[in-house]
């Protein structure tokens, strides 16, 4: 199945998705190298280091102590940007910055499922 990790691994790239795990509820997929998302957090420029259906990893840059900001994410298939409020959850010691996605409407929440389901049919194709 397209969703199952495959048994081939290349230890020089990046982890192409992860299993939710307690803390999560969704699969979190890493866009490509070459074609990152385009993303600003309050009209600031960030890179997303993965995402899901429930939130994003992006690289940690100069938050004010706020908890909610406005997240706008470019997918490639959309087109169009997705706009959000997020909730930050966590700043770790290894220059990340994870948070959640608060109230989605279905529309943006199935937009960010084909984009995640898209992705792994990616990975299973270069594997196969």
């Amino acid at each position: 199945m397209f969703w199952k990790k495959s048994n081939k691994e290349d230890k020089t790239s990046k982890k192409l998705f992860s299993a939710p795990n307690e803390g999560r509820n969704s699969f979190r997929v890493t866009p490509p190298l070459d074609a990152p998302l385009e993303a600003t957090l309050n009209e600031i420029p960030i890179s997303i280091v993965n995402i899901s259906s429930g939130g994003f990893r992006f690289n940690k840059i100069d938050l004010k102590g706020d908890k909610f900001y406005l997240a706008e994410i470019l997918l490639p298939e959309d087109k169009n940007k997705i706009s959000a409020l997020v909730e930050i959850l966590e700043n770790d010691e290894k220059n990340n910055c994870r948070c959640r996605f608060v109230d989605l409407t279905q529309e943006i929440e199935e937009t960010l499922h084909r984009y995640v389901l898209n992705r792994q049919k990616e990975k299973k194709e270069i594997d196969t």
